[in-house]
Protein backbone atom coordinates (compact mmCIF):
# COMPACT_ATOMS: atom_id res chain seq x y z
CA UNK A 1 0.00 0.00 0.00
CA UNK A 2 1.40 3.35 -1.05
CA UNK A 3 3.15 5.36 1.64
CA UNK A 4 2.75 2.83 4.44
CA UNK A 5 6.25 1.40 4.80
CA UNK A 6 7.75 -2.07 4.96
CA UNK A 7 7.10 -3.05 8.56
CA UNK A 8 4.30 -3.55 11.07
CA UNK A 9 3.46 -0.09 12.37
CA UNK A 10 2.98 0.40 16.11
CA UNK A 11 1.24 3.58 17.17
CA UNK A 12 -1.09 5.21 19.66
CA UNK A 13 -4.31 7.19 19.63
CA UNK A 14 -3.47 10.63 20.96
CA UNK A 15 -5.05 13.29 23.12
CA UNK A 16 -2.66 15.60 25.03
CA UNK A 17 -2.17 14.43 28.60
CA UNK A 18 -3.50 17.55 30.36
CA UNK A 19 -5.98 18.96 27.83
CA UNK A 20 -7.40 15.82 26.21
CA UNK A 21 -10.22 16.59 23.76
CA UNK A 22 -10.09 20.31 24.54
CA UNK A 23 -6.62 20.74 23.06
CA UNK A 24 -7.57 22.56 19.88
CA UNK A 25 -9.19 25.42 21.81
CA UNK A 26 -6.44 25.44 24.47
CA UNK A 27 -3.58 24.70 22.13
CA UNK A 28 -0.14 24.28 23.73
CA UNK A 29 2.55 23.23 21.24
CA UNK A 30 5.04 22.63 24.04
CA UNK A 31 2.81 19.99 25.60
CA UNK A 32 2.41 18.32 22.22
CA UNK A 33 6.19 18.42 21.76
CA UNK A 34 6.75 16.72 25.13
CA UNK A 35 4.07 14.14 24.48
CA UNK A 36 5.43 13.26 21.05
CA UNK A 37 8.90 12.92 22.54
CA UNK A 38 7.48 10.45 25.04
CA UNK A 39 5.76 8.45 22.30
CA UNK A 40 8.94 8.34 20.23
CA UNK A 41 10.82 7.09 23.29
CA UNK A 42 8.51 4.06 23.24
CA UNK A 43 9.85 3.21 19.75
CA UNK A 44 6.45 3.97 18.23
CA UNK A 45 6.19 5.49 14.77
CA UNK A 46 2.48 6.23 14.42
CA UNK A 47 0.02 8.65 16.02
CA UNK A 48 -3.70 8.99 15.33
CA UNK A 49 -5.21 12.39 16.07
CA UNK A 50 -8.78 13.70 16.00
CA UNK A 51 -10.25 16.92 14.66
CA UNK A 52 -13.28 18.11 16.60
CA UNK A 53 -15.68 19.28 13.95
CA UNK A 54 -17.01 22.32 15.79
CA UNK A 55 -13.46 23.53 16.52
CA UNK A 56 -12.44 23.39 12.87
CA UNK A 57 -15.79 24.42 11.41
CA UNK A 58 -17.57 26.78 13.81
CA UNK A 59 -19.91 27.80 10.98
CA UNK A 60 -21.23 25.54 8.24
CA UNK A 61 -19.48 27.40 5.42
CA UNK A 62 -16.23 28.37 7.15
CA UNK A 63 -13.23 26.29 8.10
CA UNK A 64 -11.15 28.06 10.77
CA UNK A 65 -7.75 28.92 9.29
CA UNK A 66 -6.26 29.27 12.77
CA UNK A 67 -7.15 25.64 13.52
CA UNK A 68 -5.66 24.48 10.23
CA UNK A 69 -2.42 26.22 11.15
CA UNK A 70 -2.45 24.45 14.52
CA UNK A 71 -3.00 21.19 12.68
CA UNK A 72 0.08 21.80 10.53
CA UNK A 73 2.01 22.62 13.70
CA UNK A 74 1.02 19.28 15.19
CA UNK A 75 2.31 17.45 12.12
CA UNK A 76 5.50 19.53 12.19
CA UNK A 77 6.08 18.40 15.78
CA UNK A 78 5.30 14.80 14.88
CA UNK A 79 7.80 14.90 12.04
CA UNK A 80 10.49 16.25 14.36
CA UNK A 81 10.13 13.07 16.43
CA UNK A 82 9.94 10.65 13.50
CA UNK A 83 6.20 10.09 13.93
CA UNK A 84 3.65 9.72 11.14
CA UNK A 85 0.08 10.83 11.64
CA UNK A 86 -3.35 9.44 10.81
CA UNK A 87 -5.74 12.40 10.79
CA UNK A 88 -9.34 11.58 11.75
CA UNK A 89 -11.47 14.23 10.11
CA UNK A 90 -14.95 13.87 11.62
CA UNK A 91 -14.89 12.98 15.31
CA UNK A 92 -18.50 12.75 16.30
CA UNK A 93 -18.32 9.90 18.77
CA UNK A 94 -15.55 9.96 21.37
CA UNK A 95 -15.21 8.26 24.76
CA UNK A 96 -18.87 7.60 25.28
CA UNK A 97 -20.47 10.89 24.18
CA UNK A 98 -21.23 12.47 20.80
CA UNK A 99 -19.70 15.83 19.89
CA UNK A 100 -21.18 17.85 17.01
CA UNK A 101 -21.41 21.46 15.85
CA UNK A 102 -24.61 23.19 16.96
CA UNK A 103 -25.43 24.07 13.36
CA UNK A 104 -25.97 20.35 12.63
CA UNK A 105 -28.92 20.20 15.03
CA UNK A 106 -32.63 20.75 14.34
CA UNK A 107 -32.82 18.09 11.70
CA UNK A 108 -35.11 15.07 11.47
CA UNK A 109 -32.99 12.26 12.91
CA UNK A 110 -32.42 11.23 16.53
CA UNK A 111 -28.79 10.62 17.51
CA UNK A 112 -27.86 7.37 19.23
CA UNK A 113 -30.01 7.25 22.39
CA UNK A 114 -27.27 5.62 24.45
CA UNK A 115 -24.99 8.65 24.41
CA UNK A 116 -25.24 12.28 25.44
CA UNK A 117 -24.90 14.90 22.73
CA UNK A 118 -22.52 17.83 23.30
CA UNK A 119 -22.61 20.98 21.17
CA UNK A 120 -21.12 24.35 22.01
CA UNK A 121 -19.50 22.92 25.13
CA UNK A 122 -22.71 21.74 26.80
CA UNK A 123 -25.03 18.75 26.82
CA UNK A 124 -27.99 19.43 24.54
CA UNK A 125 -31.12 17.75 23.28
CA UNK A 126 -31.95 17.96 19.63
CA UNK A 127 -32.41 16.21 16.35
CA UNK A 128 -29.61 15.96 13.82
CA UNK A 129 -29.45 16.68 10.17
CA UNK A 130 -28.85 13.45 8.31
CA UNK A 131 -25.05 13.28 8.07
CA UNK A 132 -25.24 10.90 5.13
CA UNK A 133 -28.03 12.31 2.96
CA UNK A 134 -28.80 15.91 3.94
CA UNK A 135 -27.26 18.14 1.21
CA UNK A 136 -26.40 20.86 3.76
CA UNK A 137 -24.50 18.38 5.97
CA UNK A 138 -22.77 16.76 3.01
CA UNK A 139 -21.65 20.10 1.62
CA UNK A 140 -20.11 21.01 4.99
CA UNK A 141 -18.27 17.70 5.23
CA UNK A 142 -16.86 18.06 1.74
CA UNK A 143 -15.67 21.59 2.54
CA UNK A 144 -13.96 20.40 5.71
CA UNK A 145 -12.27 17.48 3.95
CA UNK A 146 -11.05 19.70 1.12
CA UNK A 147 -9.66 22.34 3.49
CA UNK A 148 -7.79 19.78 5.60
CA UNK A 149 -6.38 18.15 2.47
CA UNK A 150 -5.22 21.51 1.12
CA UNK A 151 -3.45 22.19 4.41
CA UNK A 152 -1.68 18.84 4.73
CA UNK A 153 -1.39 17.14 1.35
CA UNK A 154 2.31 17.98 1.03
CA UNK A 155 3.25 17.32 4.65
CA UNK A 156 5.84 14.54 5.09
CA UNK A 157 4.42 13.48 8.46
CA UNK A 158 0.94 12.75 7.08
CA UNK A 159 0.38 9.00 6.95
CA UNK A 160 -3.31 8.64 6.10
CA UNK A 161 -6.78 10.15 6.28
CA UNK A 162 -9.47 8.63 8.49
CA UNK A 163 -12.97 9.78 7.57
CA UNK A 164 -14.62 9.11 10.91
CA UNK A 165 -14.55 7.51 14.32
CA UNK A 166 -17.29 4.86 14.67
CA UNK A 167 -19.87 7.08 12.92
CA UNK A 168 -22.78 4.68 13.48
CA UNK A 169 -22.64 5.61 17.19
CA UNK A 170 -23.62 9.15 16.27
CA UNK A 171 -26.22 8.33 13.65
CA UNK A 172 -27.03 5.20 11.69
CA UNK A 173 -27.57 5.57 7.96
CA UNK A 174 -31.12 4.98 6.77
CA UNK A 175 -29.77 2.21 4.54
CA UNK A 176 -26.39 0.71 3.59
CA UNK A 177 -26.70 2.41 0.20
CA UNK A 178 -26.76 5.81 1.92
CA UNK A 179 -23.53 4.99 3.76
CA UNK A 180 -21.88 3.93 0.50
CA UNK A 181 -22.92 7.12 -1.32
CA UNK A 182 -21.72 9.25 1.62
CA UNK A 183 -18.36 7.49 1.73
CA UNK A 184 -17.91 7.73 -2.02
CA UNK A 185 -18.63 11.47 -1.91
CA UNK A 186 -16.05 12.17 0.80
CA UNK A 187 -13.39 9.93 -0.73
CA UNK A 188 -13.84 11.63 -4.11
CA UNK A 189 -13.50 15.07 -2.49
CA UNK A 190 -10.35 14.09 -0.63
CA UNK A 191 -8.68 12.41 -3.59
CA UNK A 192 -9.39 15.38 -5.83
CA UNK A 193 -7.17 17.49 -3.56
CA UNK A 194 -4.78 14.82 -2.24
CA UNK A 195 -4.42 11.78 -4.50
CA UNK A 196 -1.31 10.54 -2.70
CA UNK A 197 -2.26 9.58 0.85
CA UNK A 198 -4.35 6.50 1.68
CA UNK A 199 -7.87 6.80 3.06
CA UNK A 200 -9.64 4.69 5.68
CA UNK A 201 -12.50 4.98 8.16
CA UNK A 202 -12.68 3.86 11.80
CA UNK A 203 -15.00 0.85 11.88
CA UNK A 204 -15.61 -0.93 15.18
CA UNK A 205 -16.57 -4.52 15.90
CA UNK A 206 -20.34 -3.89 16.33
CA UNK A 207 -20.63 -3.33 12.55
CA UNK A 208 -19.67 -7.01 12.24
CA UNK A 209 -22.21 -8.10 14.86
CA UNK A 210 -25.36 -6.42 13.52
CA UNK A 211 -26.46 -4.46 10.50
CA UNK A 212 -25.71 -0.85 11.45
CA UNK A 213 -25.68 0.46 7.90
CA UNK A 214 -21.92 0.15 7.46
CA UNK A 215 -21.21 -3.07 5.55
CA UNK A 216 -17.51 -3.68 5.09
CA UNK A 217 -18.02 -5.71 1.94
CA UNK A 218 -19.81 -2.75 0.31
CA UNK A 219 -17.55 0.03 1.58
CA UNK A 220 -14.10 -1.54 1.18
CA UNK A 221 -13.81 -0.74 -2.55
CA UNK A 222 -13.71 2.99 -1.74
CA UNK A 223 -10.89 2.66 0.81
CA UNK A 224 -7.17 2.00 0.59
CA UNK A 225 -7.05 0.02 3.83
CA UNK A 226 -9.56 -1.02 6.47
CA UNK A 227 -9.45 0.00 10.12
CA UNK A 228 -11.03 -1.99 12.93
CA UNK A 229 -11.53 -1.21 16.62
CA UNK A 230 -11.75 -4.12 19.04
CA UNK A 231 -12.25 -4.19 22.81
CA UNK A 232 -12.48 -7.47 24.68
CA UNK A 233 -14.06 -5.77 27.72
CA UNK A 234 -17.04 -4.76 25.57
CA UNK A 235 -17.48 -7.81 23.31
CA UNK A 236 -20.35 -10.00 24.52
CA UNK A 237 -19.05 -12.84 22.35
CA UNK A 238 -15.51 -12.82 23.81
CA UNK A 239 -14.61 -15.77 26.00
CA UNK A 240 -13.66 -13.39 28.83
CA UNK A 241 -12.67 -9.71 29.27
CA UNK A 242 -9.00 -10.48 28.58
CA UNK A 243 -9.61 -12.53 25.44
CA UNK A 244 -6.88 -11.20 23.15
CA UNK A 245 -7.87 -13.65 20.40
CA UNK A 246 -10.80 -11.46 19.38
CA UNK A 247 -8.25 -9.04 17.89
CA UNK A 248 -6.61 -11.35 15.33
CA UNK A 249 -10.05 -12.76 14.59
CA UNK A 250 -11.48 -9.29 13.88
CA UNK A 251 -8.46 -8.55 11.70
CA UNK A 252 -8.94 -11.68 9.62
CA UNK A 253 -12.72 -11.32 9.40
CA UNK A 254 -12.42 -7.70 8.25
CA UNK A 255 -9.81 -8.66 5.67
CA UNK A 256 -11.93 -11.60 4.50
CA UNK A 257 -14.98 -9.37 4.01
CA UNK A 258 -13.19 -6.41 2.48
CA UNK A 259 -10.20 -7.83 0.67
CA UNK A 260 -7.96 -4.98 1.82
CA UNK A 261 -5.10 -4.64 4.36
CA UNK A 262 -6.29 -4.15 7.94
CA UNK A 263 -5.01 -1.84 10.68
CA UNK A 264 -6.13 -2.59 14.24
CA UNK A 265 -6.69 1.10 14.80
CA UNK A 266 -7.93 0.92 18.39
CA UNK A 267 -7.60 -1.65 21.15
CA UNK A 268 -6.77 -1.55 24.84
CA UNK A 269 -8.09 -1.88 28.36
CA UNK A 270 -9.16 0.46 31.16
CA UNK A 271 -6.93 -0.10 34.16
CA UNK A 272 -7.41 -0.11 37.91
CA UNK A 273 -5.41 2.31 40.10
CA UNK A 274 -1.73 1.37 40.57
CA UNK A 275 -1.30 -1.66 42.81
CA UNK A 276 -5.01 -2.46 42.89
CA UNK A 277 -6.61 -5.65 41.55
CA UNK A 278 -9.07 -5.98 38.69
CA UNK A 279 -12.37 -4.50 39.82
CA UNK A 280 -15.79 -3.54 38.42
CA UNK A 281 -17.08 0.00 38.03
CA UNK A 282 -20.59 1.15 37.20
CA UNK A 283 -20.97 3.22 34.06
CA UNK A 284 -24.05 5.39 33.47
CA UNK A 285 -25.26 5.51 29.90
CA UNK A 286 -28.41 7.30 28.80
CA UNK A 287 -30.21 3.98 28.39
CA UNK A 288 -29.14 2.51 31.75
CA UNK A 289 -26.25 1.48 33.94
CA UNK A 290 -23.71 -1.16 32.93
CA UNK A 291 -20.76 -2.72 34.74
CA UNK A 292 -17.28 -2.70 33.19
CA UNK A 293 -14.04 -4.07 34.59
CA UNK A 294 -10.96 -2.00 35.37
CA UNK A 295 -8.05 -4.37 34.79
CA UNK A 296 -5.02 -4.59 37.08
CA UNK A 297 -2.09 -2.82 35.40
CA UNK A 298 0.14 -5.90 35.24
CA UNK A 299 -2.68 -7.98 33.76
CA UNK A 300 -3.29 -5.28 31.17
CA UNK A 301 0.38 -5.30 30.21
CA UNK A 302 0.34 -9.07 29.74
CA UNK A 303 -2.81 -8.76 27.62
CA UNK A 304 -1.18 -6.18 25.33
CA UNK A 305 1.90 -8.37 24.89
CA UNK A 306 -0.29 -11.29 23.77
CA UNK A 307 -2.41 -9.02 21.61
CA UNK A 308 0.49 -7.49 19.69
CA UNK A 309 1.94 -10.91 18.90
CA UNK A 310 -1.46 -12.19 17.79
CA UNK A 311 -2.15 -9.18 15.57
CA UNK A 312 1.20 -9.51 13.88
CA UNK A 313 0.60 -13.22 13.25
CA UNK A 314 -2.84 -12.40 11.80
CA UNK A 315 -1.32 -10.27 9.04
CA UNK A 316 -2.41 -6.85 10.32
CA UNK A 317 -0.42 -3.93 8.91
CA UNK A 318 -0.17 -2.31 12.32
CA UNK A 319 -1.67 -1.73 15.75
CA UNK A 320 -2.58 1.58 17.38
CA UNK A 321 -3.31 1.40 21.10
CA UNK A 322 -6.04 3.25 22.90
CA UNK A 323 -4.70 5.54 24.19
CA UNK A 324 -1.73 7.78 25.07
CA UNK A 325 -2.69 8.94 28.57
CA UNK A 326 -5.45 8.66 31.14
CA UNK A 327 -7.80 11.60 31.12
CA UNK A 328 -6.69 14.16 33.75
CA UNK A 329 -8.66 14.35 37.04
CA UNK A 330 -9.71 17.94 36.45
CA UNK A 331 -11.88 16.62 33.59
CA UNK A 332 -13.51 13.86 35.62
CA UNK A 333 -16.52 16.00 36.57
CA UNK A 334 -17.20 16.88 32.92
CA UNK A 335 -18.64 14.74 30.12
CA UNK A 336 -17.69 12.12 29.19
CA UNK A 337 -15.68 11.25 32.31
CA UNK A 338 -18.39 12.18 34.83
CA UNK A 339 -20.49 9.14 33.93
CA UNK A 340 -18.29 7.00 31.69
CA UNK A 341 -15.85 6.52 34.52
CA UNK A 342 -13.91 3.69 32.88
CA UNK A 343 -12.96 6.04 30.03
CA UNK A 344 -10.72 7.89 32.47
CA UNK A 345 -8.24 5.03 32.65
CA UNK A 346 -7.36 3.71 29.16
CA UNK A 347 -3.99 5.47 28.93
CA UNK A 348 -0.47 4.11 28.74
CA UNK A 349 0.46 6.98 31.03
CA UNK A 350 -1.21 7.69 34.37
CA UNK A 351 -2.61 11.20 34.98
CA UNK A 352 0.62 12.27 36.70
CA UNK A 353 2.64 11.31 33.62
CA UNK A 354 4.16 8.15 35.07
CA UNK A 355 4.28 5.09 32.86
CA UNK A 356 2.11 2.04 33.36
CA UNK A 357 3.75 -1.39 33.00
CA UNK A 358 2.29 -1.70 29.50
CA UNK A 359 4.73 0.91 28.18
CA UNK A 360 7.73 -1.40 28.57
CA UNK A 361 5.88 -4.19 26.78
CA UNK A 362 4.87 -1.98 23.87
CA UNK A 363 8.30 -0.37 23.57
CA UNK A 364 10.01 -3.80 23.38
CA UNK A 365 7.67 -4.96 20.66
CA UNK A 366 7.84 -1.72 18.65
CA UNK A 367 11.64 -1.72 18.73
CA UNK A 368 11.70 -4.91 16.66
CA UNK A 369 10.33 -3.18 13.52
CA UNK A 370 8.96 -6.47 12.24
CA UNK A 371 8.47 -6.79 8.47
CA UNK A 372 4.91 -7.00 7.24
CA UNK A 373 3.60 -10.53 6.87
CA UNK A 374 1.48 -11.94 4.10
CA UNK A 375 -2.07 -12.29 5.39
CA UNK A 376 -3.31 -15.78 6.29
CA UNK A 377 -5.99 -17.42 4.15
CA UNK A 378 -9.43 -15.84 4.20
CA UNK A 379 -11.94 -17.10 6.74
CA UNK A 380 -14.89 -19.09 5.32
CA UNK A 381 -17.28 -16.12 5.38
CA UNK A 382 -20.75 -17.10 4.12
CA UNK A 383 -22.15 -15.25 1.13
CA UNK A 384 -25.14 -14.14 3.21
CA UNK A 385 -23.06 -12.89 6.18
CA UNK A 386 -24.87 -9.53 6.28
CA UNK A 387 -28.24 -11.27 6.61
CA UNK A 388 -27.20 -12.93 9.91
CA UNK A 389 -24.09 -11.06 11.13
CA UNK A 390 -24.26 -11.90 14.84
CA UNK A 391 -24.84 -15.59 14.26
CA UNK A 392 -22.19 -15.72 11.53
CA UNK A 393 -19.61 -13.91 13.66
CA UNK A 394 -20.02 -16.26 16.61
CA UNK A 395 -19.85 -19.34 14.42
CA UNK A 396 -16.73 -18.07 12.66
CA UNK A 397 -15.07 -17.20 15.97
CA UNK A 398 -15.65 -20.71 17.30
CA UNK A 399 -14.05 -22.10 14.13
CA UNK A 400 -11.17 -19.63 14.40
CA UNK A 401 -10.39 -20.69 17.98
CA UNK A 402 -10.12 -24.30 16.81
CA UNK A 403 -7.80 -23.37 13.93
CA UNK A 404 -6.32 -19.90 14.58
Amino acid sequence: MRGWGPHFLVGVNYWPRTRAMFWWKQFDPEEVRRDFGEIAAWNMEGVRIFLFWEDFMPEPHRVDGRMLERLRQVLDLAGQHGLRVIVTLFTGHMSGVNWLPAWLLDGERESDPRFRLIAGGRVVKGRLRDLYEDPFALEAQVAMAEAAAQALRDHPALLAWDLGNEPDLVLRPRAPEAAARWLATLVQALRAVDPQHPITIGFHSPVLEEDLGFRIRDLAPYLDFLSMHGYSVYASWARHPLDEQILPFLTRLTASLGGKPVLMEEFGLPTAPPGQPTQPVRVMREDGTVEILLIAEEEAAAFLERALEALYAAGAIGAFLWCFADYPPDLWDRPPCDRMVHERHFGLLRPDGSRKPAVAVVARFAAQKRPLRSPPPALPVPADYEAHPGESLRRLYAQFLQHP
